[in-house]
């Protein structure tokens, strides 16, 4: 199933981004019936790989706010109602889920130096659209144990700039986002910081 859905989710321009088993701890919401969810998948984008699916999509081009967000809720709806999964999405709330704490039982992740998790092959260049809960178990791979790549850096070139875009693009690790999709993520982050 897994493979089926990673599929899937690959031709609506999502990625899936791996998953866990979730604790109490985890603070995943109950199943609509009230039951503890047994396994979360995690979806997303990497190295701007995904960027096309949005801006071909009737959000993108509606001139209608928020268009991630509602492509994110139509496409990753969609992967729940085929696959008997809640859909649950990091931009609903206050009270906001816990995407970051989720996505570092997921995936092999580590605090960079500017704050953001780093992926191994990413690096900085990475987001999480959503996350699908089921309410019986997955058999799902165990998280590879990595070190973190800002362990072996040379230099933390990352550090120098003063503006995060130009912190990410000189980190060695990962493909950077095209500049038509940096400026987007930079004005959404700008209008969500003014609300």
């Amino acid at each position: 199933m897994l493979a089926a859905l990673a599929q899937t989710a690959d031709t609506i321009g999502l990625a899936l981004r791996g998953g866990f088993a979730p604790t109490p701890a985890d603070a995943v919401p109950p199943m609509p019936d009230g039951r503890p969810a047994a396994a979360l998948l995690m979806l997303g984008w990497t190295s701007g790989v995904q960027w096309p699916a949005l801006t071909t999509s009737p959000e993108y081009t509606d001139g209608r706010p928020h268009p991630l967000d509602r492509w994110s809720r139509r496409v990753i709806g969609t992967l729940a109602t085929q696959y008997n999964a809640t859909p649950l999405y990091p931009f609903t709330g206050p009270p906001f889920l816990p995407f970051l704490r989720w996505a570092q039982r997921a995936e092999p992740l580590h605090p960079s130096p500017i704050h953001l998790l780093i992926h191994p092959t990413h690096g900085l260049w990475h987001n999480w659209r959503g996350a699908l809960a089921f309410a019986t178990a997955l058999d799902l791979p165990p998280v590879p144990q990595t070190p973190s790549p800002c362990a072996t850096c040379t230099g933390r070139p990352c550090t120098g700039p003063a503006d995060l875009d130009d912190a990410r693009r000189a980190c060695p690790i990962g493909t950077p986002y095209s500049p038509e999709q940096q400026a987007f993520h930079r004005a959404a982050f700008v209008r969500g910081r003014g609300r």
